[in-house]
């Protein structure tokens, strides 16, 4: 069997890669690189702020949904006192949406918090991503969290640091059969195996017990390609692909809070109370065969430096949100036109200033922006090749410090500034 995995996370990290290497070439001691403010480290924008201590019962979580009382023994909490300038701006022009209390608690350790689990997340500059750590047969891992992608995964090898990030290490004598039969994975040109097993899951196991998951062990030619391991949130597949991370766990809601204190927050019930929420369609996946189905809404406008995008009502186009992308992809036709654009108005940026808005339920507009993003022709090899309109990915660039809640089962999305 054979699956084929979004490939733009490919090129993207590519991409970036190239630009560290430039970097470490004309880097001089003493002197400090000026770059990108969505490439900056999000950590650093945070040490710049004061904080201060919670520990006890004054600790609660104030994050993607209501405030509730901890239950772990080992949290230790910050307020931060202020908050930091976004590079990518969510403008919220409902009244219903706007930004409340900016006071957050910062977890560093996962924690139970009524029915959901709170997961920090680290932010690492040489990977310009979001990783996770958890733990598969008692080994510690760490992948990039990625909306974009359905599987829990390890590498094949205990090797060293491959692109300044230690994964983890496999060890197969701690695993059992899961009863899937081994895969050949297409991603880009990159063509490896996957094979998948079944070992004891937790992401901390002080406060949460393991449960035995199926999991993808991804092979050198895979991890290489890609340029790490991800942490798939898609939680709905074909019956032909093999479980998701979501399915096999039963969390049904999740927030990846990307804002001063970077968390992942599951849930078993639905985090979203109210109609202010972005309506996700299933189109891609029930009438255009991609093999899962990728958190997916209808744009209401898109502009590129002041200059809309003219959007054909019988053929939507459609935004993924995929925070394992650094910048953006958009399909091959919206890429080569927009470039034909640029040169006859004579623009002095191609991609310079980008806005996406979304309609929500209740008839408000949310808009999503960035500046300069990194962007890159989806390709002709997309799980969705029937479909002849636009799709748009939006990664970080777009999705860094807000809040992103999705309930998978109810197709709603909501941001949070």
């Amino acid at each position: 069997m054979s699956h084929v995995w979004p490939s733009w996370h490919r090129r993207h990290f590519i991409i970036l890669v190239v630009l560290l290497m430039a970097i470490n070439a004309v880097a001089v001691d003493g002197f400090h690189l000026l770059v990108p403010k969505h490439m900056k480290s999000a950590r650093h924008l945070r040490e710049q702020q004061g904080s201060e201590i919670l520990t006890g019962e004054d600790a609660s979580y104030n994050g993607c949904s209501d405030d509730a009382s901890t239950k772990s023994r080992r949290i230790i909490l910050q307020q931060l006192a202020s908050t930091m300038i976004p590079s990518a701006t969510l403008s919220l022009l409902s009244p219903s949406l706007a930004a409340a209390d900016q006071t957050t608690a910062l977890i560093t350790d996962t924690t139970i918090i009524d029915d959901k689990i709170v997961v920090p997340l680290e932010y690492i500059p040489a990977l310009s991503a979001y990783v996770v750590h958890y733990y598969l047969f008692g080994e510690r891992f760490g992948a990039i969290i990625d909306t974009g992608s359905p599987f829990l995964t390890c590498p094949s090898t205990c090797s060293k640091r491959s692109y300044k990030y230690k994964w983890g290490c496999y060890h197969p004598e701690r695993t059992f059969d899961s009863g899937y039969k081994n895969t050949t994975v297409t991603m880009a040109n990159n063509q490896g195996g996957v094979v998948w097993r079944k070992a004891g899951f937790t992401f901390d196991n002080e406060v949460q017990p393991e449960t035995n998951l199926t999991f993808g062990v991804v092979g050198p030619d895979l991890l290489d390609g890609p340029g790490g391991l991800f942490f798939g949130l898609i939680k709905d597949t074909e019956k032909r692909i093999r479980p998701s991370f979501l399915g096999q766990t039963g969390y049904s809601s999740f927030c990846v809070d990307l804002r001063q204190n970077p968390q992942l927050v599951l849930s078993k019930q639905s985090m979203i109370q109210n109609d202010d929420y972005i309506p996700l369609v299933r189109d891609l996946n029930q009438r255009y065969k991609a093999p899962v189905v990728h958190y997916t809404a209808q744009a209401a406008s898109f502009i590129v430096n002041g200059l809309p995008l003219y959007l054909n009502k019988n053929k939507p186009t459609y935004v993924i949100f995929d925070t394992g992308l650094s910048g953006m992809s958009v399909s091959d036709e919206l890429f080569e036109g927009r470039n034909l654009q640029a040169r006859k108005n004579r623009e002095k940026s191609l991609w310079g200033n980008v806005s996406v808005a979304f309609e929500t339920q209740a008839g408000n507009m949310v808009e999503l922006t960035a500046t300069k993003p990194i962007t890159t022709p989806l390709g002709r090899e997309t799980p969705w090749t029937r479909y002849k309109g636009n799709v748009i990915v939006l990664g970080l660039a777009f999705l860094d410090n807000n809040a992103m809640t999705i309930d998978a089962d109810d197709d709603k999305l909501q941001f949070t500034k």
